[in-house]
């Protein structure tokens, strides 16, 4: 459960993996310099939708134990990289946030359209930082939709972002000596 504390603590519980949960051995670096995983989005959107969903649990995954609601938390629905000009590509992330109310409550269709309408005033653009680079980057989610379904509340979106895959060199291992002469 995320916990608003002044000392910038995680506000998600457990988590993805340190690598993000999305790639596999190898950094996908923004043109910015930071390095996307869902983790580190995960995180961003906890700590900038806290203040503005007050008594709302944020989780990683839907499977983890004792889940307070109401409750959010992130999923990867896709994720894409198109080649484009001058060695960079097009990462293509979709992701749904999934609110969870309790369903006795006899105001629920009032209370995800108020969750609803506050995701879309609140995540028009949202702070990021990868928890390496010390400057916060401005995200703009787009294809952004909602959908009331029996599970709770889908907010739904993507996130598109020109990277760059590092190529791995083979540096010079030996160098070959020749000797030059004089043949008579």
């Amino acid at each position: 459960r995320y916990q608003q504390k002044k000392t910038g603590a995680n506000p998600w519980t457990s988590g993805i993996g340190k690598d993000g949960g999305d790639r596999i051995g190898q950094e996908i670096l923004g043109v910015d310099g930071m390095n996307y995983t869902v983790e580190t989005i995960a995180d961003a959107l906890a700590a900038h939708l806290a203040p503005v969903l007050p008594g709302v649990s944020f989780y990683k995954n839907l499977n983890q134990q004792e889940m307070k609601k109401p409750c959010i938390f992130l999923q990867q629905q896709y994720g894409s990289i198109k080649p484009e000009t001058g060695g960079y590509f097009l990462r293509t992330i979709g992701l749904d946030l999934i609110c969870m109310e309790d369903e006795k409550q006899e105001d629920l269709q009032e209370r995800y359209q108020k969750t609803a309408e506050t995701l879309d005033l609140h995540l028009k653009t949202f702070p990021y930082t990868d928890g390496i680079q010390s400057e916060p980057v401005r995200l703009r989610p787009e294809k952004r939709e909602w959908k009331m379904e029996e599970d709770g509340l889908h907010y739904r979106f993507e996130l598109r972002e020109r990277v760059t895959i590092p190529k791995t060199e083979v540096k010079m291992q030996t160098i070959e000596t020749y000797q030059e002469g004089v043949v008579e």
